[in-house]
């Protein structure tokens, strides 16, 4: 990007951290929604930590998807009903930085503190503290690829009337294939040692997927949006 591009993300980046602390918003409600979800998960499973031990994984990946789900989905919309969208869109070539600086802000509010509250979580439930780092770095490499199809949905769905509960509908299909390879790598490498096993190598491919594929289709769908 250029330095102009570069000047604009960062002051779109520093404006949307500085409402979400103002507001004591969506960083706080993510972290918890996915502290609450795997203890629910884990009184369900019962005190028998074999059980819990081999539901670790799962539920560790099934908390995070749910929470970036639910907290991303209206990642555009106070932009967009305010007519702040429409006017970047008018001013800038490009709604890349924007875009950018979105997914930036998603990941430093709402992705990061799971990843530091992972290796917490894993231990509650039983797992190897030989484990645990390994477990929750397979969790920051897949996490890209949920946050980016949340913002991705959320794209796709701004400005819509119920549009939080139809960006969860069409980001559910893209959330399989990461949950699926998220939840194998971490059990192959629980139970064999292996990090850079197959399922870790598709699980990375998948971030990389949606890096390349979804900034150019999120600009569009937010253009069409604003029209």
């Amino acid at each position: 990007m250029t330095g102009t591009a570069l000047t604009f993300t960062r002051a779109t980046l520093v404006r949307d951290l500085a409402i979400s602390v103002r507001s004591g918003g969506g960083w706080f409600y993510a972290i918890l929604f996915f502290v609450v979800f795997a203890a629910l998960a884990g009184i369900a499973i019962g005190p028998e930590l074999p059980a819990l031990a081999s539901a670790a994984p799962a539920i560790n990946w099934l908390a995070a998807a749910f929470a970036i789900q639910l907290t991303v989905t209206d990642v555009f919309e106070d932009d967009f009903r305010d007519g702040s969208l429409a006017i970047i869109a008018a001013e800038q070539t490009s709604l890349f930085p924007y875009f950018f600086a979105k997914v930036i802000f998603v990941g430093l509010i709402v992705a990061t503190p799971m990843i530091l509250a992972s290796p917490v979580i894993l231990t509650m439930f039983g797992i190897s503290p030989v484990h645990i780092m390994g477990a929750a770095t397979l969790l920051a490499i897949g996490i890209p690829s949920l946050v980016l199809t949340a913002v991705f949905a959320a794209a796709l769905t701004a400005g819509l009337r119920a549009g939080g509960l139809l960006a969860v509908v069409i980001a559910a299909p893209f959330l399989a294939p990461p949950l699926i390879f998220g939840v194998l790598s971490i059990e192959t490498y629980i139970a064999n040692g292996i990090f850079w096993s197959p399922e870790t190598f598709v699980l990375a491919a998948l971030s990389l997927f949606m890096a390349v594929m979804a900034p150019p289709f999120s600009v569009i769908a937010l253009r069409l949006g604003l029209e």
